[in-house]
């Protein structure tokens, strides 16, 4: 049945129909007016506006917390920072006794560990 359809195309374009398509196409469209982008100030400038208030923020809280922390350079005394001999004493004695502690800990974990 296939062999009795003949196999020529049936639909048929005029001569030179594509050679000027497109000239004619683009002269029915209307023409096309150019539209300027309009961009509002508060848009491009937004995020350094935004930028400059969280480092101005930061700035503010900073010195702020600086104000209130920071040591009175007026009301230091010579005893406020420098410690008394019997403090020196004290302090000296702690970190022998720390050291003969952990001497101490070193030779037991060596006595334990170690294999003979």
């Amino acid at each position: 049945m296939l062999n009795n359809i003949e196999k020529n195309n049936p639909f048929r374009v005029p001569e030179n129909y594509f050679q000027n398509f497109n000239e004619e196409i683009m002269n029915k469209l209307p023409e096309k007016k150019e539209q300027k982008k309009i961009v509002p100030l508060w848009k491009s400038v937004g995020k350094w506006v935004a930028a400059a208030a969280v480092v101005t923020g930061i700035a503010v809280l900073g010195t702020n917390y600086m104000e209130n922390h920071s040591p009175d350079i007026n009301n230091f005394s010579k005893e406020s920072y420098a410690p008394a001999d019997e403090n020196l004493v004290s302090l000296e004695n702690d970190y022998y006794q720390f050291l003969e502690d952990e001497a101490t800990q070193l030779v037991y974990k060596d006595a334990v560990y170690s294999v003979e």
